[in-house]
């Protein structure tokens, strides 16, 4: 019988050759470059990051139809695709459109989008701070080139493309029979549209339009995590401000933030994971104080550092270069543990019921559960272990 729930994995569709990437980097290029070229910062620091299955093409259907096996074999219901559009202009849709859609066992799993609307800039980081002391390294250095605007007008013309190619697929996950969106960034979103009244009423349109393409609306997750000031990196106090825009459950894309953040030594800015749980039983229980109905996630862990400068060395000036801190000690047992913790918070929410599991794939941040030279399938064996204690548990009590 299936679950009462869903298990959601953030999939970062990064790993084939685009035309944008060759354009920007060269013929083939994709973020398998980063990982190939990533070294060790201080002794132990696990990289590169080897896949077992090695340097694959996401866009091939041969490949999906394993990522979709391994996936659903392992308890994971859905995978939600990172989607960019920049007024018309896409970016790495490829491994959904070509590989995934295409997959002779596709019906195996739902899908979704977010809409990660933010800017786009080059990586690894390649210009200094200007006045930053040597030690420091480098920053980001990011060229910016594919900002993220919107406009009423062009709310029609997401909906519209996303009716025709994804939002009237059987295997496209809905809830109360509509199709979820995501939204990425919502303080953007408003900025770009004028305001938080106009952004309420460009979600409207979003509806309007959709109910022209056929469909009862749009089910509206936003995402609260992320470019936020506060120590953990997660946006709890914007619920009840994005629940009026329109949105009807919330989650943290990500939580790999903890209190000492700040407070960290230039010369070893790591984090136990130990520490970074902590930080998650804090923000769900923040975050659900405002009563909003809530998908916990569960974050793999944190490292970076593909995509840093390659000249940048301990010390360094985490803050001022926007570097987050490594996370380490993210063992399997550990990870099945905070799986555990997501499903029990899960499980004290009004439905629709979920966890996100961030991410499948996000290899160039740390945070991935396809099987890698060190722990193998260790993190998606955890994940299973996790869904059936929990799955008793429901029977027995």
């Amino acid at each position: 019988m299936a679950n009462a729930y869903d298990v959601v994995a953030v999939y970062f569709p990064s790993w084939h050759a685009n035309d944008h990437y060759q354009a920007w980097y060269g013929k083939g290029f994709s973020e398998w470059e980063l990982m190939k070229t990533s070294e060790p910062v201080f002794p132990g620091h696990q990289q590169p990051k080897i896949p077992t299955w090695g340097y694959f093409d996401e866009s091939d259907p041969a490949w999906a139809a394993r990522e979709i096996d391994l996936a659903a074999d392992h308890g994971i219901t859905t995978f939600m695709f990172d989607w960019y559009w920049y007024s018309g202009v896409r970016i790495m849709e490829e491994a959904l459109e070509r590989g995934f859609l295409q997959a002779p066992n596709r019906h195996r799993m739902k899908f979704c989008l977010m809409w990660a609307n933010h800017s786009w800039g080059t990586w690894p980081a390649v210009t200094n701070i200007p006045g930053m002391r040597a030690t420091a390294g480098v920053n980001q250095g990011q060229s910016l080139w594919l900002p993220s605007r919107h406009n009423m007008e062009d709310l029609d013309r997401v909906v519209d493309y996303c009716a025709e190619h994804y939002f009237h697929e059987p295997n496209y996950w809905r809830i109360n029979d509509k199709p979820v969106y995501v939204l990425w960034d919502i303080p953007h979103f408003a900025d770009e549209l004028g305001g938080y009244d106009a952004a309420r009423a460009g979600l409207e349109r979003m509806q309007e339009r959709a109910q022209r393409n056929g469909l009862p609306g749009l089910y509206f997750i936003a995402n609260i995590g992320c470019c936020d000031d506060n120590p953990y990196c997660c946006g709890y106090d914007r619920v009840p401000t994005v629940h009026d825009l329109g949105f009807e459950s919330v989650f943290a894309y990500n939580i790999v933030r903890t209190p000492n953040y700040l407070n960290l030594p230039n010369e070893m800015p790591v984090v136990p994971y130990e520490q970074m749980i902590a930080s998650h039983q804090h923000c769900w229980d923040q975050i659900e104080k405002w009563g909003v109905p809530h998908h916990p996630v569960a974050t793999v862990g944190c490292d970076v550092t593909p995509r840093w400068h390659r000249g940048v060395r301990f010390p360094m000036d985490y803050q001022a270069l926007s570097y987050e801190p490594i996370v380490v000690e993210n063992t399997p047992e550990k990870f099945g543990e905070l799986c555990g913790m997501a499903l029990r918070q899960m499980a004290k929410n009004p439905e629709p019921r979920a966890i996100w599991l961030n991410a499948w794939n996000e290899w160039s941040e740390g945070m991935y559960l396809l099987p890698e030279q060190y722990y193998g399938t260790g993190y998606l064996e955890a994940l299973r272990e996790a869904i059936r204690e929990f799955n008793a548990s429901l029977v027995t009590s």
